[in-house]
């Protein structure tokens, strides 16, 4: 509220009137809430989009972020979106990726798909230790959507215990 609708940092957040601030929440909602399934131009110049939700997340639903992806294939078929974007999901993270194995370098990822045609398929998660040498403490297979981390058996804390599966 703060930062972005008042642009000042001293702004009482318990005041907050939306109706005070309705020109500068439509200008911030044209900027951040992307609804648009057309992506056939950012598609045919060659781009690429990786997308991940936090299915824990209690900032915003991770639902809207499914139902974009969704949006996106019923405009352009499956197999076109394919070739641009991927869709993975992380049951038990929140916002901020807490509560589960949910750290991935996506600019890797992303990179290796731009400059070198590597599409993503199954990513491995992990989650650090908060000290260094920051150790893996535990791992998940980060799916695909709409599959999921299923676990098969073994140490929960091992990505292999875990496979991708669909609903």
């Amino acid at each position: 509220m703060q930062y972005f609708f008042a642009r000042d940092p001293n702004y009482d957040v318990t005041k907050f009137d939306p109706a005070q601030f309705a020109d500068r929440m439509r200008e911030i909602s044209a900027l951040m809430d992307s609804t648009n399934p057309d992506l056939s131009v950012f598609s045919a110049r060659g781009g690429r989009l990786i997308m991940y939700e936090n299915m824990a997340d209690y900032a915003q639903s991770p639902y809207a972020g499914i139902e974009y992806y969704k949006s996106v294939v019923a405009k352009l078929g499956a197999a076109n979106v394919d070739n641009f974007f991927r869709l993975y999901v992380t049951p038990g993270a929140d916002h901020m990726g807490v509560g589960a194995p949910s750290s991935v370098d996506m600019l890797d990822v992303l990179t290796e798909w731009v400059e070198k045609g590597k599409a993503p398929g199954e990513l491995v998660q992990v989650r650090e230790d908060t000290k260094a040498p920051f150790a893996v403490v535990a791992a998940r297979p980060m799916c695909r959507y709409p599959a999921y981390p299923h676990y098969r058996g073994g140490d929960v804390t091992k990505a292999e215990s875990f496979m991708c599966k669909e609903p």
